[in-house]
């Protein structure tokens, strides 16, 4: 039974549930004591967060039993405490807003003394132990295709309890990842949190490292064999009366092959941006040859965009795919064009088999986090977030 009538203020009942989550869910409470709490009419939902602030209306909540109400405030509290709205980063709200409810709903059902979830809690199996921008990728592909999603012309429709923050991002950030520390500690400490939470902390207080940076430091390590020479000492430490050998680069003509899985979901920005990164790091070599590739079922050979040290980076678009994918293909178009100097990037979402290592060094580089695994034997494997 329900300590306070529907009707109780808000604030009274929040105050309730802050007591309870201090004895079950440590972590809840701090940051639900923490968070400044903005009592105001929502478009949308009860709850709504920037990821500093929880927006309340207090208008919607004689809807809500305490149970349903206590349920509520954990899923808008771990919104927070996982960074979703400083994780949006242009992704189409909907869908985002989506995948994080469906990936809280996964996380409070394994939760006790959490309050009660309703018929709209989206727990779906199929996407456990995934993170958000995976579930998101999955969803954002079924749209491509045409699949129902929430209406942007309805907000009645719209499940929507995230808001894009605005203001100074790092700052507001770099002060709750100190709050979500202190929280998360809290928690270790009565040791009760769930596995599935941790395992989601831990991987959103790891630092990141940006793809340019990756693929720099992978590339100019493929491309470039250094050998000490003498003739050319290292001007670093010249200064200091020390003559130590420089490097000789040998910078043959190189060939970068870019395979791009049709099946994949992929934006023309993001395909934009990622050649880009590809252009700024073998501008370093004065000959070379960039070839882009798409793939599915076969390898479009006739659609291969080519450009050189002497070109500029083309306009690429390829258009998507029909479902189906097969490496085999590919595997024969590598071991054909395999060199010493080439190398190749596989740019997918990992579905499909691969049987063996192309001859021509790899890299495969997938949106999908549970395949990674299955292509470490044959080659360089590295997750890449498409958005």
């Amino acid at each position: 039974m329900d300590k306070y009538p529907k009707d109780t203020p808000i604030k009274n009942r929040l105050e309730k549930i802050r007591v309870q989550f201090l004895f079950d869910h440590p972590f809840l409470s701090v940051l639900a004591l923490s968070i400044p709490h903005k009592y105001q009419s929502n478009p949308h939902m009860l709850f709504e967060t920037d990821g500093v602030s929880i927006r309340v209306d207090e208008s919607k909540a004689s809807g809500y039993d305490d149970a349903r109400l206590k349920y509520l405030y954990a899923h808008v509290l771990l919104h927070i405490l996982l960074k979703h709205p400083f994780r949006l980063k242009g992704r189409d709200k909907p869908t985002w807003n989506r995948s994080c409810d469906i990936v809280i709903g996964l996380l409070l059902s394994d939760f006790q003394r959490v309050g009660q979830a309703d018929e709209e809690a989206m727990v779906i199996e199929s996407f456990r132990d995934k993170s958000v921008e995976e579930v998101y990728h999955a969803l954002y592909r079924e749209s491509d295709e045409g699949e129902g999603q929430q209406s942007e012309d309805n907000p009645t429709q719209q499940k929507m309890d995230i808001i894009e923050h605005e203001g100074d991002t790092q700052v507001a950030e770099e002060e709750l990842d100190a709050l979500i520390i202190q929280a998360m500690g809290a928690a270790r400490k009565q040791g009760n949190i769930p596995a599935s939470l941790l395992e989601m902390f831990d991987e959103i207080t790891k630092p990141s490292i940006d793809l340019h940076t990756l693929l720099h430091a992978y590339m100019s390590e493929s491309f470039f064999d250094k050998e000490s020479d003498f003739s050319r000492p290292n001007r670093r430490f010249i200064h200091q009366g020390l003559y130590l050998p420089g490097y000789r680069y040998d910078r043959s003509r190189l060939s970068f092959f870019i395979f791009l899985d049709r099946s994949m979901s992929i934006t023309g920005d993001v395909f934009s941006r990622f050649l880009g990164i590809i252009d700024s790091i073998v501008r370093m070599s004065h000959d070379f040859e960039v070839s882009v590739i798409p793939f599915d079922e076969r390898v479009y050979v006739e659609e291969k965009k080519s450009y050189d040290a002497q070109g500029i980076l083309p306009q690429i678009e390829f258009a998507k795919g029909n479902g189906g994918t097969q490496f085999t293909p590919v595997l024969e178009y590598l071991n054909t064009h395999a060199g010493e100097k080439n190398l190749a990037v596989i740019l997918s979402d990992g579905y499909f088999t691969v049987e063996k290592a192309p001859a021509m060094q790899t890299l495969f580089l997938l949106s999908e986090k549970q395949n990674l695994k299955r292509f470490e034997r044959y080659g360089d494997v590295v997750y890449f977030d498409l958005i």
